[in-house]
């Protein structure tokens, strides 16, 4: 089980303004400040775009789904990259069994064109 999301964050983001930039709705967004349910954690602010089994349970369709979304605003995250966001593709999941995820060479030429960042968080709870 995976899921990948495309995340914009920022210590002072207005989540609604990158929204109207973006001519995308996002499936969560958070104000900055103290998180009720992490008081340590990040502060900053955040959109955040996600395809999950909700969608489709295979991971490069998941993946599709949120490059196809980055690359219509492209311009549009350069320039909130420039204005101080950081723009990260999170791709999470449960890591078991001989699990693995892999990326095809025309996947990572398609992130390396949107110069965003991945990062990958496996799940490695016992189950």
């Amino acid at each position: 089980m995976t899921d990948v999301t495309l995340v914009v964050k920022k210590d002072d983001l207005d989540p609604d303004s990158v929204t109207a930039r973006l001519g995308l709705q996002p499936s969560a967004v958070r104000l900055p400040g103290v998180d009720r349910w992490d008081p340590g954690g990040d502060a900053d602010g955040q959109w955040r775009l996600q395809c999950d089994e909700r969608t489709t349970r295979i991971f490069s369709e998941q993946l599709d789904v949120i490059l196809r979304a980055a690359e219509g605003c492209a311009r549009v995250l350069e320039m909130l990259r420039a204005e101080g966001c950081e723009t990260t593709i999170i791709v999470s999941g449960f890591a078991g069994n001989d699990s693995q995820i892999v990326f095809s060479g025309d996947e990572m030429a398609r992130i390396s064109r949107l110069q965003t960042a991945v990062k990958i968080i496996p799940n490695i709870n016992e189950r």
